[in-house]
């Protein structure tokens, strides 16, 4: 399936009571190149559109929150290590 140029696919997962349910798997690499993540999921091809306008209409904004991400893990490595 695709949306806006970013690839995601349905998928079947089943809970801890061996319940199966349908939820949407997004791991487009250039959907997510400014995030922390690899992939993510939704409950509804709705939602799944949502949240792929979300990282679309604000990469600048997920961009900057990985690096300061870095920024943050590599200031709180080099405390906690010397």
């Amino acid at each position: 399936m695709e949306y806006r140029g970013c690839f995601y696919k349905e998928i079947q997962v089943t809970n801890y009571r061996n319940e199966s349910a349908t939820m949407f798997k997004c791991s487009d690499v250039a959907l997510l190149e400014c995030t922390d993540i690899t992939f993510f999921t939704k409950f509804s091809e709705k939602r799944m559109k949502e949240s792929i306008d979300e990282y679309l209409d604000n990469a600048a904004y997920y961009m900057n929150l990985k690096k300061l991400t870095y920024k943050a893990t590599k200031e709180f490595l080099q405390t906690k290590y010397d």
